[in-house]
């Protein structure tokens, strides 16, 4: 039975960044850290001392500038060598990527847990507007992280159509358009009068839709590319060759974690941008092991790279067990030992279910994506 398609392996193109795997475990990480906190009180457990809400929210950050940074790569790899994108074969790759276990979740979460959500935001979800269903309430929080998955489609639906332009100069600037007027809508739409409630729907929503996040990844991507397969002269690449510097990589080490510290206490105006910025050129970085000051590609980072799309998105399951069962049976003991189980078993459970969703659910459909892959990724 011969496959779909006929392109052998020998000569499809082999791209793999063996530290972003380690960035996606990372993100996912501080995501499981932040609900731990953040949820603490459902539960009449108490919080640490310093704030971890917005740490979250960096987490979701760097997801989003990844996710474009990569998509994009991928996606002139393939267009570079095969003079074309393969549209239909770039959706089918998304669905069997994302859509098993997110329609998983989602039955789940609407149709066998008791927190259920309503029809309302069931349907929604099934179209792939959850983001609009969680700036709304409506998303019980048990499956809430679903939003951005919706998100990501959302953005799938028009991302790869930029790749009809033929010249890659001309690809770069229609990034660099669109990504400045995402930008102007979400500053003007912010700043509109806060007594108008469509406009305040709107600016969360907006917020929600990050779209802007992935097209800085995207930006980045776009640049790395050409740097190591010039196409098409840059003007200002001599500021991005700068950027793979040891004096740059300290600066920008510097400001991920000064900005860590500020916006853990503060909300940052357009602050999640200033994020997907450093993120980005961070991660383009570790895509240079030779030059890159360090290295997150070690075996336990990067298998939780390969299954941190079950831990974004199953980790509140046994993240609100444990916090059943730390309220029932350790009420009241000390803090410390109690946030070391906390900690500890969330993660480990976390992992644990993660595990059992990739390699007995994933990866079957991975597998069959393989088979309209121009481009292998293990990424």
């Amino acid at each position: 039975m011969q496959s779909h398609n006929p392109t052998t392996t020998a000569a499809k193109s082999l791209v793999y960044f063996s530290n972003l795997d380690g960035v996606r475990a990372i993100a996912a990480l501080m995501v499981v850290v932040s609900h731990i906190e953040y949820h603490k009180t459902n539960f009449g457990l108490q919080q640490l001392p310093f704030s971890l809400q917005n740490f979250g929210k960096i987490g979701v950050t760097i997801f989003f500038a990844l996710s474009g940074f990569l998509i994009t790569y991928l996606l002139f790899v393939e267009k570079d060598k095969f003079k074309k994108v393969n549209l239909k074969d770039f959706y089918i790759r998304r669905i069997l990527r994302i859509w098993p276990l997110y329609f998983l979740v989602v039955i789940v979460g609407f149709f066998i847990y008791p927190a259920k959500g309503s029809s309302n935001a069931l349907w929604l979800s099934v179209f792939f507007l959850p983001n609009l269903a969680f700036c709304l309430k409506m998303l019980p929080a048990i499956f809430d992280p679903i939003w951005s998955i919706g998100t990501e489609e959302q953005f799938y639906i028009f991302y790869p159509h930029i790749f009809k332009i033929k010249k890659p100069e001309n690809i770069l600037n229609a990034l660099i358009i669109i990504t400045g007027c995402l930008i102007i809508l979400n500053i003007v739409v912010r700043n509109l009068p806060e007594s108008n409630r469509f406009a305040a729907n709107l600016s969360l929503f907006l917020y929600y839709a990050r779209f802007d996040n992935m097209m800085v990844g995207a930006i980045v991507a776009t640049l790395y590319y050409n740097t190591k397969h010039p196409a098409f002269i840059f003007r200002f690449q001599h500021v991005f060759n700068w950027v793979f510097t040891r004096r740059a990589q300290w600066i920008l080490t510097g400001a991920f974690f000064i900005f860590i510290h500020f916006y853990l206490k503060h909300e940052i105006p357009q602050g999640d941008m200033v994020m997907a910025v450093i993120a980005a050129l961070l991660i383009v970085n570790l895509c240079e092991p030779t030059t890159s000051l360090y290295t997150i590609g070690n075996k336990p980072l990067q298998y939780m790279g390969k299954i941190s799309y079950g831990i974004y998105l199953l980790h509140k399951y046994p993240l609100f067990l444990v916090f059943y069962l730390v309220e029932k049976y350790m009420h009241g003991s000390n803090l410390i030992i109690q946030n070391l189980v906390i900690y500890v078993a969330t993660i480990g459970a976390v992992i644990a279910l993660a595990s059992i969703s990739y390699f007995g659910y994933e990866r079957y459909f991975l597998r069959i994506k393989r088979r309209f892959q121009k481009v292998i990724s293990q990424n």
